[in-house]
């Protein structure tokens, strides 16, 4: 049977961490949901990173790199909190998480039906961690009606999930979770320039005025000489005319820096350079591993720009390591053939359609939101005030 803890501003028990963290999986263990904090999870870290590396769907935009970060640095994320699954009792040194998702606040007044999924413009794929093996009862916890009065939600909406990935073909296959799942499509992104520009000619005449190389530094100082050379490119062009360059705001620069520097740890992380007779032409940070990655922030030297460096840049990466395609944001490749088909992921309780339920989930936000109403302190009027 699920179990579900309400445990909202207090630490709970995180899994044990060090280099002997290795927690069983037992499928007859109950699944216990806990609510904790986005900016609270860097005590579980280690149980994170352990999901994260067999996730259904697993991807750089879930890992502690980059949230921690984004919570420490950035505004938008310092109220997200996560939703997180549990194996085993709280009391267990080496419980293991079986899911995590990260959500937006629940508050105000009238509230939407269901649970929304955390978006933000840097995260281009959405999919939460869930354990491969699990994944259905996972789902399938965070939804059960037994829980409606911790998590006050009936549904998950999940944003930017590829339709034809893991995760969607999971939820929406044969597999006895006894959930609706519905996909709504995002709108058709226009065709990005660098993903139709022919490479060729440009590199033929870019090494008529010079030895051109591709860089990919290793270590950490050399990623982190790699990230200030591509800001400051940003920084000298088209971007930084229109007050959007990364370096022009403190809070996005930290968390580009301490990003980059928590997913090369974890080989999340890929930092090339285009040189031409030494100087750096152009710059591209990818994030991801295996046989996808993501472009997250690319620039070019403005002197060479009619020359178009960065396609060049990216035609040999491609080529360097032909077994991962780069996407571009909304789930274009950069080399043109074809794109992921992006949208939201609508999860809900088989019988969440039918009358009865949608009359009782009417009621049941309708008495939240005036129990909230009830208990919100009124200020007076001001004097003189009409």
């Amino acid at each position: 049977m699920n179990q579900v803890m309400a445990l909202k501003g207090v630490a709970s028990v995180g899994a044990a961490r060090g280099a002997g963290y290795a927690p069983q999986h037992r499928p007859d263990a109950p699944i216990t949901l806990e609510i904790r904090p986005l900016s609270a999870c860097a005590e579980i870290a280690e149980a994170w990173s352990h999901l994260a590396g067999r996730a259904l769907e697993a991807h750089p935009f879930a890992e502690p790199g980059f949230l921690l970060a984004a919570s420490q640095h950035l505004v938008a994320f310092r109220d997200v909190v996560t939703i997180l699954a549990w194996q085993g009792s709280p009391n267990e040194p080496q419980r293991r998480l079986l899911g995590f998702i990260p959500v937006f606040p629940r508050q105000g007044l009238f509230l939407p039906d269901a649970l929304i999924g955390f978006g933000d413009r840097r995260i281009v794929s959405g999919a939460p961690l869930l354990d491969r093996e699990q994944a259905g009862a996972v789902i399938a916890a965070v939804l059960d009606p037994g829980r409606q009065r911790l998590l006050e939600g009936r549904g998950l909406i999940l944003r930017a999930i590829d339709r034809d990935g893991p995760l969607a073909s999971t939820l929406a296959g044969p597999g006895g979770t006894g959930l609706v799942v519905r996909f709504q499509p995002a709108p058709a992104a226009t065709v990005s320039d660098l993903a139709r520009t022919a490479f060729g000619g440009l590199r033929e005449a870019l090494a008529q005025r010079g030895k051109l190389a591709l860089v990919e530094p290793r270590g950490q100082a050399g990623l982190r000489d790699a990230t200030e050379i591509i800001l400051a490119m940003e920084a000298s062009g088209p971007r930084a005319q229109a007050g959007q360059a990364t370096l022009q705001d403190t809070r996005e620069v930290g968390f580009l820096r301490a990003m980059t520097r928590g997913l090369s740890r974890a080989r999340q992380c890929r930092i090339a350079l285009l040189m031409l007779d030494d100087q750096p032409i152009a710059g591209a940070i990818v994030l991801g591993r295996g046989t996808r990655s993501w472009l997250y922030l690319a620039a070019q030297d403005e002197t060479h720009a009619a020359l178009q460096p960065l396609p060049v840049l990216l035609a040999m990466m491609r080529q360097a390591a032909p077994a991962r395609t780069i996407l571009l944001p909304g789930g274009q490749a950069t080399c043109g053939d074809g794109a992921l088909a992006m949208g939201d992921l609508h999860v809900l309780p088989k019988d969440s359609a039918t009358p009865r339920d949608l009359a009782g989930r009417a009621r049941a936000v309708l008495r939240r939101s005036l129990g909230r109403l009830a208990g919100s302190r009124l200020k007076p009027p001001r004097a003189g005030a009409a």
